[in-house]
């Protein structure tokens, strides 16, 4: 009790994709072209709740998501994907620094994820010049 993902060429010669349904292993009798690939499909389900299925008038879904499927379709078919857990513990250092030529203070921050991934930012316009967008102030803290 299996669905298959069947291909052949149809007789111009375009694929020709179906879901097939199947007690056991698949026959494939002549007449469908040259190509013939059969391999065992699985929809794939992400989402954080584990799927189900839902049969109403005469159609058969994949709940939640409401995704149609096959009518044959039987939880084994379907694969579920759990989302990655976010870490989202974020780190923010803040350093001031006063300008050389005015009495301005500029904020740079060291910003870091859960993931260990480092951002750096920086209010002064020397940040927004620089062709990499990193100020002396940035240089400097991450040093």
């Amino acid at each position: 009790m299996a669905l298959w993902e069947f291909t052949h060429l149809n007789k111009y010669g375009h694929r020709k994709t179906r879901i097939v349904y199947s007690k056991g292993s698949l026959n494939v009798s002549k007449g469908f072209g040259k190509l013939i690939i059969v391999k065992r499909f699985r929809y794939k389900h992400k989402d954080l709740l584990p799927p189900g299925i839902v049969k109403l008038s005469n159609k058969t879904y994949i709940n939640p998501g409401w995704q149609e499927v096959n009518p044959n379709t039987t939880l084994n078919d379907i694969e579920w994907i759990k989302p990655k857990k976010k870490i989202s513990k974020k780190q923010i250092e803040k350093f001031e620094f006063t300008s050389s030529s005015s009495n301005k203070t500029y904020i740079a921050k060291k910003i870091t994820d859960g993931e260990g991934n480092k951002k750096y930012t920086c209010n002064c316009f020397g940040s927004v010049r620089a062709k990499d967008g990193k100020c002396k102030h940035i240089k400097s803290i991450m040093d």
